[in-house]
């Protein structure tokens, strides 16, 4: 009896022992988890910071940008201040020419000789 009682005994340690042995290979695997969600987590955030700051500097460089366009080109509202101007000036080139002519038809009126038919 003795005999039962020590291999129970012993079967019983060895369940112990076996329960340990899974128990820490559980946790050293969770750990291991644990660490390459932590060491992914870490490099997605710095993927994120340096997202940021490529952002950052492409607003920047597109407000750049809208101030050099504002400078270099033309907008709608100067387009149409310009051709109106234009309209302006062709109306005006248009009635000094029409009293230009008047000017020349009496000019040449009062220098030509009348025939009267």
């Amino acid at each position: 009896m003795e005999n039962g009682l020590a291999w129970a005994a012993v079967g019983a340690a060895a369940g112990v022992v076996m329960c340990s042995i899974g128990f820490a290979t559980f946790w050293m695997s969770i750990q291991r988890q644990i660490t390459e969600a932590k060491t992914e987590a870490s490099a997605a955030g710095l993927r994120g910071v340096q997202a940021n700051l490529k952002i950052d500097t492409m607003q920047t460089s597109l407000s750049d940008f809208k101030v050099y366009a504002e400078k270099e080109f033309v907008n709608h509202d100067d387009l149409k201040e310009l051709v109106g101007r234009h309209e302006a000036q062709f109306d005006n080139l248009r009635e000094d020419l029409k009293g230009i002519t008047t000017r020349l038809d009496r000019l040449l009126e009062s220098r030509l000789p009348a025939t009267h038919a």
